[in-house]
């Protein structure tokens, strides 16, 4: 697909790092799939993925994490 920031790259299969914080709790997701934009590097997740990630976000937040960096996992 065409990238929606950039407007001049395309996006391809790829992974990428996210990181999301909940209440204290900073957490990095590394090797998460994506499309990434092969131009400014923005990366596009569906809707699993981002499903995913919000809910292993939220768990490590309610167990007390503060700062975690993981690999991403398929729930």
């Amino acid at each position: 697909m065409k990238c929606p920031i950039c407007k001049h790259g395309n996006t391809r299969a790829g992974d990428a790092s996210i990181t999301l914080e909940r209440g204290h709790a900073t957490v990095m997701f590394k090797h998460v799939p994506a499309e990434v934009c092969e131009n400014c590097g923005e990366a596009y997740h569906d809707a699993k993925v981002t499903r995913a990630l919000l809910e292993q976000a939220d768990q490590a937040a309610r167990g007390g994490v503060e700062i975690d960096v993981r690999r991403y996992a398929t729930a």
